[in-house]
Formats: C-alpha cells, sequence, structure tokens
C-alpha cells in the first residue's frame, strides 16, 4: 500500500460526508502505521478543510477534524507533528484554521520533555505573527469615543483572536506557580504575554488585553453557543459559532435609536435626537455617523416599531366579527386610529417628520413601511384575496392612511374624535368604490387605481420630486 492512501482516504470521506467513517481509520489495522508515517500531510490536509463559515454550515465536519487532529497528537511523533502545527499556524489562511491549531498545540507541547522552552517560543512567536497579519485601522480617539473602534470589523476579528489565546497558555501560566518549573519557559511565557498588551508595530496599537471587557453585554467577547439540539451520534465541534456580526451592529444601531426617541419632543427628528441618544446608550455622540440619513432613519426605525406593536395588537383582536363581512370596516377603523395614536407623543414634531420622509434618499424607506402597513392592516383585517381587487384595496388604505394622518395633526378633538370620524368617512367612500368595481371592474379597475397611485403619491409628496 502507498503511504498517501491514508491521507486520499481521509480526505475522500471528509469531503463526501463521511465523518465517522474518517474517525475510524486510525484504528483500523489497514492503515493504523500509514497513519503514523503521513501525519505531516495529515495535518494540512485536516486543516486546509476548515474555513471560517464551516462551524456553521457544517458543524460535523468541524467536529470531526478537531478529533482527527487530535488523534494525531496521540499517535504522532511529538517534534515532527509540532513542526507542521507550527507551519500551519503561520500559513493559517482564516481565523478558523487558527482556532483549530491552538489546542493540538497545546497537547504537543506538553508531551515535550526535551527543548520544550525553545518549542513554546516558536509557537508563541507564531501567534504572534498570525495576530500582526490583521489590518488595523488608526484610530486616533480618547475616552468614550474608544467604544467606536468595536464597530471596526478588523478590531472586533483582532478581539476574537485574542480571545482564542488564552485557553492556549492557561497550562502553562499555571507552571509559572511551580517553583520547580522551567526558568526559561517562565521567562518565555512573561515576554510573549507583555508582547499580547499590544501589537509591535509602533504605527499600530491595540487595546491592552486588561482594559477589554469580557461582558455579555457589550458582546465585545462573546460567548459562543449552539442553541439547536444535539442528535445522538452528531459530531459535536468544540468550537461553537460566532454571533453574526451584522446582527450584532444592528442591535447596536437599534439600542441607540431607541434611546433617541426620548430626545425628539426636545431636539425634533435630527442629528441631536440621534447624538443624544448615543450617549443614552453608552455611546459617544459622534456614533451618530451610523445613520447616514440622520433623521431620516431614526423616522425610519420609529415606523417600523410601530408597525410591529400595531401588529401584536391585531393579532389579539376578535376575529369572530370578520366572518360575515366582506369589507371590516370597523376593524381597519380601529388600526388606522391604533396607529395614528401611536404618533401622539411626537405630534408636535411629526410635520417636520414628514417633510424629511419626502425627500429623495428617504422616499423608499418611507414606501416601504407605508405599503408594510396597509398589508398588514388587510391581512389582520380577514383579507386573504389573490386577485386584482388585493392591490385595489391597498392602495387605496394608503392613500386613506395618509390623508387621516394630515387630518390627525390639526385635530384639536377630545380624544380625537373628528379624527375618527373621517377615517370612518373615508373608509365609507372607499366602500363605494370597492362596489363600483364588482358591478363592472373592467371599464372601472384601470381608471380607479390609476386614481388611487395618483392620490397616495400626491400624499407623499412624490409627484413633486425629479
Amino acid at each position: 500500500m502507498e503511504n498517501n492512501d491514508v491521507v486520499d482516504e481521509i480526505s475522500s470521506l471528509l469531503d463526501s460526508g463521511k465523518y465517522k467513517e474518517a474517525l475510524a481509520v486510525p484504528n483500523n489495522e489497514k492503515f493504523a502505521r500509514s497513519f503514523k508515517e503521513n501525519c505531516w500531510d495529515l495535518i494540512s490536509i485536516i486543516v486546509k478543510k476548515v474555513q471560517d463559515d464551516t462551524i456553521i454550515l457544517k458543524p460535523s465536519l468541524q467536529g470531526a477534524c478537531e478529533q482527527l487532529l487530535s488523534l494525531i497528537v496521540e499517535k504522532a511523533t511529538p517534534e515532527e507533528a509540532l513542526l507542521e502545527f507550527i507551519e500551519q499556524l503561520e500559513e493559517a489562511k482564516n481565523d478558523a484554521q487558527f482556532s483549530i491549531i491552538l489546542m493540538p498545540l497545546q497537547q504537543l507541547l506538553e508531551r515535550l520533555k526535551v527543548k520544550r522552552g525553545r518549542s513554546l517560543e516558536w509557537c508563541l512567536n507564531s501567534i504572534s505573527t498570525y495576530i500582526e497579519t490583521i489590518p488595523t485601522p488608526e484610530y486616533y480617539l480618547e475616552q468614550k469615543e474608544r467604544l467606536l473602534m468595536d464597530c471596526d470589523n478588523n478590531i472586533r476579528r483582532i478581539v476574537k483572536v485574542y480571545a482564542m489565546v488564552p485557553p492556549f497558555y492557561k497550562p502553562f501560566i499555571a507552571e509559572m506557580n511551580n517553583e520547580d518549573g522551567n526558568i526559561q519557559v517562565k521567562q518565555i511565557i512573561c515576554a510573549f504575554l507583555v508582547s499580547l498588551l499590544a501589537l509591535r508595530k509602533s504605527s499600530r496599537a491595540m487595546l491592552p488585553l486588561t482594559t477589554v471587557s469580557i461582558n455579555n453585554h457589550q458582546s465585545i467577547i462573546r460567548n459562543y453557543c449552539q442553541k439547536s439540539e444535539i442528535q445522538k451520534g452528531d459530531i459535536v465541534p468544540t468550537f461553537p459559532p460566532e454571533q453574526d456580526e451584522q446582527q450584532y451592529e444592528q442591535n447596536v444601531k437599534d439600542s441607540i435609536l431607541s434611546k433617541a426617541l426620548e430626545f425628539v419632543p426636545k431636539f425634533g427628528w435630527s442629528v441631536e435626537s440621534l447624538s443624544h441618544g448615543a450617549e443614552a446608550a453608552g455611546y459617544p455622540g459622534i456614533t451618530h455617523g451610523l445613520f447616514p440619513n440622520g433623521g431620516g432613519d431614526l423616522i425610519h426605525f420609529f415606523n417600523v416599531k410601530c408597525n410591529e406593536e400595531l401588529v401584536e395588537q391585531m393579532k389579539s383582536w376578535p376575529k369572530e366579527d370578520l366572518k360575515n363581512l366582506k369589507v371590516p370596516a370597523q376593524q381597519i377603523e380601529n388600526a388606522i386610529m391604533t396607529r395614528l395614536l401611536m404618533i401622539q407623543p411626537y405630534k408636535a414634531t411629526w410635520p417636520k417628520a414628514m417633510a424629511i420622509q419626502a425627500l429623495p434618499n428617504n422616499v423608499p424607506n418611507s414606501l416601504a413601511t407605508l405599503l408594510s402597513l396597509v398589508d398588514d392592516i388587510c391581512y389582520h383585517s380577514g383579507d386573504r384575496s389573490v386577485d386584482f381587487n388585493w392591490y385595489i384595496r391597498r392602495v387605496g388604505l394608503a392613500g386613506i392612511y395618509k390623508a387621516s394622518e394630515l387630518f390627525y395633526l390639526t385635530d384639536n378633538s377630545q380624544e380625537s374624535t373628528g379624527t375618527r370620524n373621517f377615517v370612518k368617512s373615508r373608509i365609507s367612500d372607499a366602500e363605494l368604490i370597492q362596489t363600483a368595481l364588482n358591478m363592472n371592474p373592467v371599464s372601472v379597475a384601470p381608471q380607479t387605481l390609476t386614481a388611487a397611485f395618483v392620490t397616495a403619491k400626491n400624499m407623499l409628496g412624490l409627484n413633486t420630486l425629479k
């Protein structure tokens, strides 16, 4: 049998998803000797199977690779395997490959009895070299502004890599408390820990490890966990998936926007509100730069939030009244009024908000939230139609809502009864149009749909945009 048969066999089994069979190869008498003799090539092949998304897309492959590397540590000659792991560490193409190498490297170092200090030095130098290859932007930030560094992808990547290192050197730090320990090893570890406090190139500086907060709420260094149930017999990797970076950034934005709403009555839908909201959320005021549309982004957040709240309320409304009604007027009226009243805390500033929504860069979001609103109202009012009237009802309802919104801003009646009567009248008009469509849909529908679109565009101010 050729020596490289075992390499091809394991590689083929991993590629075809036969992970348990791949793990059985080292214990197979047929491959036992070849496995030990070819650990050099096996390490390279196995490490290259791992990519950044492997832990998420193919967790069983990740687990199989980890276990195979552990088997190599057990069966291979430590000195030979160590050199190959160090080489793979220096040639790692991604953080996943860097991570999967660390534990086998630690196990090999613990097995070594001779020249352990020099071997440890090689490993630690390779780790430092890998960290230094990650590009780091130059920031000149002070005090709270330093929190902005956490928004940079490369900074977050460096912090993530730093978080991988302590489990690797933990057993060696324990040796430093041993009075009989090797002095050279202790000196090497101390030098390495000092070098980790900053990237060594003078033009680039990292936050010291002592200032990096291990805080689950800030999510600077995250606890990774797999929420899905693990089936019996599955191969589970020891390094769980990373939280989605985009979701983390979105959570930061949502936190700032939510706080900014508290300042709208005083500062309006403006950058000032965003700046105060950022500070209230624990970020520097200049974080408002995360929102290129300024007040437009704040208004969009408010509209989405209100639409979601309306949907939750409508889900709890009684549905018995909908069974015998083709047009559930009362449900639609209640939905429109409920949504309009959500503007009440910001009523004085809402005319400015409507003007901001009509700006060209904000129109897509404005239309999206309006169409989402009317679709949700129709759907939760019992409209499950898929015919041509589906479009007419929603465009018509959009026009009714925008007209009612304008009326509401000038309504000073008690409990907004004037607005409710206005909404009721507009819905009655819509019912008459619907009756006409049902009588002669071919001749009336196109003209009515066109008119409805023109009305809706006028309400939004879109016909004035170039």
